[in-house]
């Protein structure tokens, strides 16, 4: 077990002067008929959003990070405490169970009061991490919310606030061990307008703000690895023949023109960091939402992205030239989800011995944050697209919510939150604590 060690405020010198992170479709499909693994408890219920250190790719280093190996997960229980476990490489398992292995700081912002937990930040330097914080001495509320860091120093842990990153939430690291330094981005918090920066994690660095404001929160955004670019989604213009496409839909169904005309969707956008260029990616009148991209070994490791696309598809999209030679990013395929339980959350790609696979739940209820609908764990190849059931949602009918991926020496596992189904959305919720599956595609192959 490693010794805790907190410093107020830390650390000013690392974060001074901050501000403040031709198509193929596939028809609805029975998923295959299969004898499901069996979902194993790893961790007590206790553990919320757990997130896993790099060895989740595969890669174990067990002298790294000061010797304390990158095979761990972080997590911020409900009494505001930021833990690092370890997983067990070989067996998939937490220890300890209940996570509480070392105290990094005493601080942080519940899942329950923010809606996520801490990040990891990979870099040459080791693993850090980045979460939300309250400010020391002042009562824990959202106007004293700030960014937290935290980062080994001679096998200890120091971690605080960051300074100048008042009212700044959700932070998300990159995670390239490669990289000499981290880099981070991150949003205000306010009802009305959204506002997003990035920096990287040096003391020198100025945060730059995005070109990219919304009054809607239901953003998401991540950093595509080996690049310091970043994936978002967020309201954007909308090609105007489609959207006269759209018009007409509503006229045929006998709807206002008028609400195909006005609709703002949300779209798939890249930042560029290098160049401060801000490129929208789609364009046609749906909404879009959980947009990642990723070097797809099936497409010549190009980088690809996937969405979900009016909350029930996924929709792949590659770069593909036009007659004039230019490029365009253009949906692939399309893998449209089964008609009784349609409607796609928390999905995930990951690469496993040359391909690629796209984890999610599925459930009867669009309603994310409704629990009284039971959930099933899926998972989906990107070649040819057929889809696996990793859990069944009626036998036992439970939540399971915020799948991760980590790649044991086992192969990979499918980490998640399971919860009893409430009668009512007033009831509790009931945690039983976090499990996973055993995807059965075997160990990584040297």
């Amino acid at each position: 077990m490693l010794i805790c060690r907190q410093t107020t405020g830390f650390p000013p010198a690392w974060w001074a002067g901050a501000v403040a992170a031709s198509t193929a479709l596939l028809a609805a499909p029975a998923l295959q008929a299969q004898s499901l693994p069996a979902e194993v408890q790893v961790g007590t219920n206790n553990i919320i959003d757990a997130e896993f250190d790099w060895a989740r790719d595969g890669v174990y280093c067990p002298t790294c990070n000061f010797g304390a190996g990158n095979s761990r997960f972080a997590f911020i229980d409900n009494d505001n405490k930021l833990w690092v476990g370890q997983v067990g490489f070989y067996t998939g398992g937490f220890y300890p169970p209940d996570g509480r292995g070392t105290l990094v700081d005493s601080n942080a912002v519940a899942p329950k009061d923010i809606g996520n937990g801490p990040e990891w930040a990979f870099s040459q330097r080791g693993s850090e991490l980045l979460y939300d914080r309250w400010t020391d001495g002042m009562p824990q509320t959202f106007n004293n919310l700030k960014l937290g860091f935290a980062r080994m120093s001679g096998g200890s842990w120091m971690a605080g606030a960051v300074e100048g990153s008042d009212g700044m939430v959700l932070p998300v690291g990159s995670m390239d061990p490669g990289d000499a330094t981290p880099a981070a981005h991150y949003q205000t918090l306010t009802a009305r307008v959204s506002q997003l920066f990035w920096r990287e994690v040096t003391p020198s660095a100025a945060a730059t703000a995005l070109p990219l404001k919304s009054r809607d929160n239901a953003m998401t955004r991540r950093w595509v690895p080996g690049t310091r670019d970043i994936i978002i989604t967020a309201p954007g213009n909308v090609d105007m023949m489609a959207q006269a496409v759209e018009a007409k839909r509503h006229v045929a169904q006998g709807e206002n023109a008028q609400a195909g005309d006005l609709t703002v969707y949300k779209q798939v956008f890249l930042y560029h960091t290098g160049t401060g260029v801000l490129e929208q990616l789609t364009f046609d009148p749906v909404d879009k939402l959980w947009a990642f991209m990723w070097a797809a070994p099936e497409y010549n490791n190009e980088n690809v992205f996937f969405v979900v696309t009016g909350g029930n598809n996924l929709s792949i999209y590659r770069q593909m030239k036009r007659p004039d030679g230019t490029l365009r990013w253009r949906v692939v395929k399309t893998i449209t989800m089964p008609t009784d339980t349609p409607y796609i959350s928390s999905p995930e790609p990951f690469v496993h011995n040359g391909k690629s696979y796209i984890f999610f739940t599925l459930s009867a209820n669009p309603d994310l944050h409704d629990y009284t609908a039971t959930t099933r764990l899926v998972m989906t190849g990107l070649e040819p697209g057929t889809m696996k059931m990793l859990t069944s949602d009626t036998d036992p009918p439970r939540v399971r919510k915020d799948p991760e991926s980590f790649i044991t020496a086992n192969g990979p596992y499918i980490y998640y939150n399971r919860y009893l189904v409430p009668k009512s959305p007033e009831d509790p919720r009931i945690n039983e604590g976090v499990f996973r599956v055993d995807t059965g595609l075997g160990p990584l192959v040297p």
